[in-house]
């Protein structure tokens, strides 16, 4: 389980990071940059919050059906 974990965890840390990344670009972008760009950059930091958050959804999903999975075979070897 903890392996399964560890698999989940490197994509949510990869789009936390670009998550980040575009936010900070975005702080660093303001004072020079056109108001389009920011927009831009701030949308697409808002586009990496929605995919982290479905991603986080996701991770959860696995884990609590490969959980589940776990349990019931495990059951059935015990009714033997």
């Amino acid at each position: 389980m903890v392996f399964v974990i560890g698999i989940v965890a490197i994509p949510i840390i990869q789009l936390s990071v670009i998550t980040i990344a575009y936010h900070f670009a975005t702080a660093i972008c303001e004072p020079i940059a056109d108001k389009r760009i920011i927009n831009l950059l701030e949308q697409m930091g808002g586009t990496f919050k929605i995919l982290l958050g479905i991603m986080f959804f996701i991770a959860a999903l696995l884990i609590i059906g490969l959980a589940m999975t776990i349990r019931i075979s495990n059951s059935s070897i015990m009714y033997r």
